[in-house]
């Protein structure tokens, strides 16, 4: 698909907004007025994500679950999960944290206090709410 990227979008993501950084990535990540480019959805949900925006984190849980443009690492896609459900309430906390507690019966407890620590650790860089 040739791209027909909206300049509002791009330019308010590029201006550091998170809700437009968001929107860039889901529109890289599905194709939608875009060319697919995983690489550029990756960049746009981390740039969302290390500002606290709780769906770009749980975008790039999924991402690292699956091994959507990047290498499968459950750690990391547990530590995004944990993080993005620290931020939400209501039914979307729980659905967020149902999905990292499903991924966490796969994991080995040695995964899982390390994907507790990087949470952490990325919480002392940008954290704004704690994480379970």
């Amino acid at each position: 698909m040739a791209s027909v990227l909206c300049p509002t979008i791009a330019i308010a993501a590029d201006q550091g907004y998170d809700l437009a950084q968001v929107n860039l990535g889901v529109m890289y990540d599905n194709g939608d007025g875009v060319s697919q480019d995983l690489t550029q959805a990756m960049a746009w949900y981390r740039k969302a994500a290390d500002q606290g925006n709780a769906g770009a984190q749980y975008n790039l849980g999924i991402m690292y679950r699956t091994g959507q443009g990047v290498t499968q690492d459950d750690v990391e896609a547990h530590k995004w999960y944990n993080l993005a459900a620290s931020r939400v309430t209501g039914d979307e906390q729980k659905e967020y944290a149902r999905t990292r507690d499903a991924l966490a019966r796969r994991m080995t407890p040695a995964q899982l206090v390390e994907a507790k620590q990087r949470a952490a650790d990325w919480q002392a860089a940008f954290g704004k709410r704690e994480a379970d």
